[in-house]
């Protein structure tokens, strides 16, 4: 629930720095946008030192609202701020393909790039639960077909002492893959094709059902998550949207967190409503519309906790 706490007639001023967030440099020509109501929006450029600043010139309650961060060759950032009168934010943003460099190793002869592939060494051991939507209208190449493939870059990528366990929900909750060790991958990847479209969908028992597996095969200091994938809202009802809210709320007491991957082009209520579910669960909310970008979100979500 947005609690509104005062309204400014004048404006509101929203400054900071973008960054890259492995080099530290600043981004120029970043665009913030800023997404209030009633199709209200503010946007902004990073100048050369990467800030910016925007003021808006309309009454703008105090609050939570959607910011969405675009820059050439990274990700898109989505995220939620909260608003005051004269606020300031800074954001980091992960570049998709970085620029390649000589790397030698101990003889000093060149290591070629496609060799080297993503770690998870200092991570916490992960404890994965994917719930999937497989009804009608994730039926499109973008939606189920994307997340199936990086589904399976994140198995090849898992350690055999990671767990993952797979459910999907239509009209009921499906085990595909009861909680499982890695060890297997291409038994794992091969149940995961198998996943079959349903039809319609009802997110509130399944996400109730979710947390109850996850929390029977709970790893003591892991990365205990979540992670809900769907093109939309898991539920319409305003009594249902609550009873999903106090699940997740009872989930993160038990130290399990809630992401939430949403396939397609999301409009801006559908990532309001789940970005903030996500954030009630601890965990991160993503809008993925290609296979670099669900790759990324896929491994942030397994290296999420540090030992």
């Amino acid at each position: 629930m947005l609690l509104v706490h005062a309204t400014f007639a004048d404006g509101m001023k929203i400054n900071g720095n973008i960054k890259d967030e492995d080099s530290k440099k600043n981004i120029s020509n970043a665009i913030i946008t800023l997404f209030f109501y009633n199709g209200v929006e503010f946007s902004a450029t990073t100048d050369s030192l990467g800030n910016y600043a925007i003021q808006t010139n309309v009454v703008v309650p105090d609050g939570d609202y959607t910011i969405q961060i675009n820059a050439e060759n990274y990700y898109t950032l989505n995220g939620f701020i909260h608003v005051t009168k004269n606020a300031h934010f800074s954001f980091s943003l992960k570049q998709k393909n970085k620029p390649k460099t000589a790397l030698k190793n101990e003889l000093g002869n060149e290591i070629k790039q496609d060799t080297l592939k993503p770690t998870l060494q200092g991570y916490a051991t992960n404890n994965l639960l994917f719930l999937i939507d497989v009804s009608s209208s994730m039926n499109a190449p973008d939606r189920l077909p994307l997340l199936k493939e990086s589904l399976k870059y994140l198995v090849d990528e898992l350690r055999p002492s990671d767990q993952l366990t797979i459910l999907t929900f239509s009209k009921g909750v499906e085990e595909i893959l009861a909680a499982t060790f890695i060890n297997d991958k291409k038994s794992i990847k091969q149940k995961i094709d198998n996943i079959q479209f349903g039809s319609t969908t009802e997110g509130n028992i399944a996400l109730s059902i979710a947390y109850k597996k996850s929390l029977k095969t709970y790893i003591n200091k892991g990365n205990n998550r979540i992670i809900f994938a769907s093109d939309g809202l898991l539920t319409s009802g305003k009594n249902s949207y609550e009873k999903i809210q106090n699940t997740i709320e009872d989930g993160l007491k038990n130290n399990i967190s809630l992401s939430i991957f949403c396939f397609g082009k999301p409009t801006e209520y559908v990532k309001t409503k789940l970005g903030k579910l996500a954030q009630i669960g601890g965990g991160n909310y993503a809008s993925i519309s290609n296979i670099d970008e669900a790759k990324y979100f896929m491994l942030e979500e397994a290296k999420a906790v540090k030992e």
